[in-house]
């Protein structure tokens, strides 16, 4: 029974411990740097180690190495990356100002996995050092100093606000996040290039034109990366356009490593032009303008301006009277005469009904269309709507004119 129990405890810690494992991992090194893990430097480099001690490292090859916290810095974020870092080239009191200027990397005042941490002196001066583990409530930097240890290790609180350093002349500026910059693929593809890696021990020589003959301008040391952006074929080599150390001239490609072949941007797809699209005609119900006088033997159906103008005064209905309830001479029956409409008042909604009538887009019964027949003729024709407007404006009073 004891052994059951036994054995049961032991599968319990090898089914919990691989998840603890690998809840750590994802807390603190997943995604970062060039292998995709993290691994913290807690001792020196060593001096084979091309990052800090090559003409890779920009500070090492022109002459501001080691010991030094910007070479240390810069170095280790090229070992992080694995590829050159986009940070300040001057002092180190520069390199916070430098990245938020260029908006390079993000930053911000927590500390993570590879961030590089920045402080300004008041007297002048700065100082740089690298996150190497975050592990219960602690931070861990890795340091170098100009003119004192080429590498060493200090320790900060997480939440401290000065990154450990308790010097009143040290101010704590934040933390530059390298890792969450731009992808190696996407750097590589914003440099307009391919990227070549310089395999030679002795290095290759950097000349004014593509061949042997041409003048050299400098040597590019060996595992040094450079741009090329056009190659061409001369003395038997095929040769690579590039800059370094501010020359820019051909070198041989023999002694070098394709690193990234730079990917063209795709065409944009042609411009279709979508077909004009004509919308539906709106009908507008025709309108007319009462004129300022009337004459029926001289009115013109053909000329007559159609466009209505409402009445200034407030529309009201008025009570039949005797002359407005008469026989209707064509079509028979008893009704307000001028109500084409048949709610029981005279107004312009009566004049709508015989434009949409005349326009055939509406209809009217044999009784509307006799209370429409304003002038008795038999038919209805605009002089009808028109007879109605100047009764609603006032200018006539009888209904029929004879």
């Amino acid at each position: 029974m004891v052994k059951r129990i036994v054995a049961l405890l032991l599968m319990l810690i090898m089914v919990i411990a691989p998840v603890a494992v690998v809840s750590a991992a994802e807390a603190s090194f997943a995604e970062i740097g060039a292998k995709g893990v993290f691994v913290p430097r807690l001792k020196a480099p060593a001096k084979s180690n091309k990052y800090y001690y090559s003409d890779l490292n920009k500070y090492e090859r022109f002459g501001y190495g080691m010991p030094n916290c910007t070479a240390y810095a810069w170095g280790r974020a090229y070992e992080i990356m694995g590829y050159e870092p986009d940070l300040s080239l001057n002092d180190a009191d520069t390199w916070w100002s430098y990245n938020k200027t260029n908006k390079v990397y993000p930053y911000g005042q927590k500390p993570k996995l590879g961030a590089i941490a920045c402080w300004n002196y008041t007297t002048g001066g700065g100082h740089v050092a690298v996150v190497e583990k975050i592990e219960d409530g602690e931070i861990t930097f890795s340091n170098s100093a100009y003119g004192g240890k080429t590498f060493y290790l200090t320790c900060a609180d997480v939440d401290d606000y000065n990154g450990g350093i308790y010097d009143s002349t040290w101010v704590f500026k934040g933390y530059i996040y390298i890792t969450e910059g731009q992808s190696k693929e996407e750097y590589y593809q914003s440099l307009g290039g391919d990227v070549y890696k310089v395999d030679s021990y002795d290095g290759i020589n950097l000349r004014k034109g593509a061949g042997t003959s041409y003048k050299t301008l400098t040597a590019i040391p060996d595992g040094t990366q450079i741009v090329v952006t056009q190659t061409k074929k001369a003395d038997g080599y095929t040769w690579g356009k590039t800059t370094y150390d501010g020359y820019t001239g051909w070198c041989v490609l023999k002694y070098t490593e394709l690193v990234y072949k730079h990917q063209k941007p795709e065409a944009a797809p042609p411009v279709t032009e979508l077909p004009t699209v004509i919308p539906e005609e709106t009908v507008t119900e025709p309108q007319e303008t009462i004129p300022a006088t009337f004459d029926e033997a001289t009115f013109d159906e053909a000329t007559f301006d159609e466009s209505v103008t409402e009445p200034s005064e407030p529309e009201a209905s008025s009570p039949a009277t005797n002359d407005e309830a008469e026989t209707l001479p064509s079509f028979g029956g008893t009704a307000l005469l001028g109500d084409a409409n048949g709610d029981g008042k005279i107004s312009i909604a009566d004049v709508t009904v015989i434009q949409k009538y005349l326009a055939k887009i509406g209809s009217m019964s044999d009784d509307y269309a006799g209370r429409a027949d304003m002038n008795g003729d038999g038919k209805i024709t605009v002089v009808d709507a028109t007879v109605i407007q100047k009764k609603i404006a006032g200018l006539i009073k009888s209904y029929i004119l004879k």
